[in-house]
């Protein structure tokens, strides 16, 4: 016969029973499936497009799990006190983005709108992808990555690859890549060199010249040095060869008597001889190795070759010599039965004497029919001791 007391036992452990049991059944029926977004050693976060549950473990961002617990609501959210969780596939909607993938400050999708990622991707940078994944404030998580190609077309706000030859160096700099020049803007404290190749992948940004931004130095690729032919058949963005008599010399740039193009980056004196290795650009050549190699006091004395319109140099001893009122003078200059009249504008603020040795630099011409000379400075002509 069982007694009042044991009866009472067997009723309290039936109930302790049924309590397990029924606090069981809770756990097991408390599961969320989510996206992680957020993690710390004594929480994470998950969220599934719709609702966000903290747990309190430390999970992996950008991995789905599938948590089973105790779910309660607290001040701050939903809560969960996790007894299980395991990676899992998404059961909820993932969004689709289209774009390139870029890194500046931070990893991003360029669509060309700006989407911010919390992580790279395993992709190259300019990379063209369809990625699928959550939004979750302020950047884009993403779940599946599939790299779908490159951009080769230009677009505004977008990534794009140009091989070219640096025109015009420093930042920003200039590339030609055969058909158009390409602005290019760089990261702070690097400069392209005129005349090298280089492969840049910037930003792009469409203007009356194409403008591109890159982001840090691994954008830019040297190549080597641009091709390398004579003067007479380099193109745009190639390097041209060739020796040369200077015509014409200013504090900028010189005249050469094989071409109309301007030479840039050397000093030379009228007459001297230059062997050049230039680039060519669209309107102009710019020195990468020059020198003179015949300096124009071994030039012949050409007062005997008149031929109007000519580079040459004169040398002989002046007579006749006139002074006009305005500052003008005329000298006839002799040497053997040669003679040539050189005129003197009082802008080279030279005077001579008759009897001076003269030696100039110039040009011949024609003064009232008769045949002339004329030099460009005072520094093209010396005479008396200076000669």
């Amino acid at each position: 016969m069982v007694s009042k007391k044991e009866l009472v036992v067997a009723l309290a452990l039936s109930l302790i029973l049924v309590s397990l049991a029924l606090s069981r059944y809770s756990l097991e029926r408390d599961s969320f499936t989510g996206l992680c977004v957020r993690s710390s050693p004594s929480f994470s976060l998950l969220y599934d497009g719709r609702e966000a549950v903290a747990v309190g473990r430390q999970l992996n961002v950008g991995e789905i799990y599938t948590v089973e617990g105790r779910l309660r609501k607290t001040e701050n959210g939903l809560w969960m006190d996790v007894a299980s969780a395991i990676r899992s596939n998404a059961t909820f909607p993932l969004e689709r983005i289209e774009g390139a993938y870029w890194y500046s400050n931070g990893p991003l999708l360029l669509t060309p709108r700006r989407v911010y990622l919390p992580y790279p991707l395993n992709v190259s940078k300019g990379a063209f992808v369809r990625v699928q994944g959550l939004t979750y404030g302020s950047k884009f998580y993403p779940v599946k990555v599939e790299e779908i190609g490159s951009f080769h077309e230009l677009r505004n706000g977008m990534p794009y690859s140009v091989d070219g030859v640096v025109l015009y160096g420093g930042n920003p700099a200039t590339l030609w890549n055969g058909s158009e020049e390409f602005r290019v803007y760089l990261p702070y404290g690097l400069t392209l060199k005129p005349g090298s190749r280089v492969r840049v992948l910037g930003i792009a940004r469409l203007h009356s010249t194409v403008t591109l931004y890159a982001g840090d130095g691994g954008d830019v690729e040297f190549l080597g040095p641009a091709e390398s032919k004579l003067l007479e058949n380099a193109k745009i963005g190639e390097t041209a060869t060739g020796e040369c008599l200077v015509i014409k010399s200013t504090s900028r740039y010189l005249n050469l008597n094989c071409t109309s193009l301007r030479l840039y980056g050397f000093r030379a004196r009228p007459g001297d001889t230059l062997r050049f290795k230039a680039l060519r650009r669209k309107s102009s050549l710019l020195c990468l190795e020059c020198s003179v190699v015949r300096p124009r006091e071994k030039l012949p004395n050409g007062i005997c070759s008149f031929r109007e319109g000519s580079f040459a140099r004169i040398s002989g001893t002046a007579v006749r010599v006139k002074t006009y009122r305005n500052g003008f003078g005329i000298a006839n200059v002799t040497n053997g039965t040669c003679s040539v009249l050189l005129k003197l504008p009082s802008r080279l603020g030279v005077s001579l004497v008759e009897g001076d040795n003269v030696t100039a630099y110039g040009f011949f011409t024609l003064y009232k029919g008769k045949p002339a000379f004329e030099v460009q400075s005072g520094d093209d002509l010396c005479c008396g001791k200076r000669c």
